[in-house]
């Protein structure tokens, strides 16, 4: 907390500093706080810590975090993700057109409202920052990620809120949304590994 309060006012006073914008966060106890300095002004705003928190850095952009670049909002890429509703299943597919896998279609519409996620679901499991694997953690816009086997990471879906995912399933060959209180959403939940927020 002393850094953070020491760091704000040196920040503020580097020539440059207030036409970009700059990030510094800290913990303190189970939070983040986290301090952003641009020409409007100082803003900080407290989060509850994850088992990772995201990097900042200064720069003309918004938030970076490992494997992502953050613009969107979760309320735009939800509406994004439910346009593709009934899109085919295709393993390895990334368009609408050729179909989606699940981490294709997780992909694609991150991408359309400019956050840049990996290709696969392994390597989105690494992106943004951890979560608790409780869904009560969760807020829509959230990445589940599941090991279908009990190993690495093979499957991946959006948390859309109301205890619903929205996902590419290959067992239903389409997109689909999926309420984790069936007994369908149950074996994905007994299946659920870890969560990342990206956005």
């Amino acid at each position: 907390m002393k850094l953070l309060a020491c760091a704000l006012p040196i920040l503020a006073s580097v020539p440059g500093v207030l036409s970009a914008q700059v990030k510094v966060g800290t913990s303190v106890g189970p939070f983040v706080l986290v301090a952003t300095i641009n020409g409007g002004g100082v803003s900080v705003r407290a989060t509850p810590a994850g088992s990772h928190t995201p990097r900042y850095t200064r720069s003309r952009s918004t938030k970076t975090v490992p494997g992502s670049t953050a613009r969107g909002t979760a309320a735009s890429v939800l509406a994004t993700a439910q346009r593709y509703l009934g899109v085919h299943y295709r393993y390895g597919g990334a368009t609408p057109n050729s179909g989606f896998d699940c981490s294709g279609f997780v992909q694609y519409v991150f991408g359309r409202n400019g956050i840049s996620l990996p290709r696969t679901s392994r390597l989105q499991a690494e992106a943004g920052m951890a979560l608790s694997r409780a869904v009560t953690a969760l807020r829509p816009g959230d990445l589940m990620l599941f090991s279908s086997k009990g190993g690495r990471v093979d499957h991946v879906a959006i948390y859309v809120g109301n205890n619903r995912m929205l996902h590419s399933s290959a067992g239903a060959g389409k997109v689909v949304y999926d309420d984790l209180s069936t007994p369908r959403g149950k074996w994905y939940l007994a299946r659920h590994v870890a969560s990342r927020r990206v956005v």
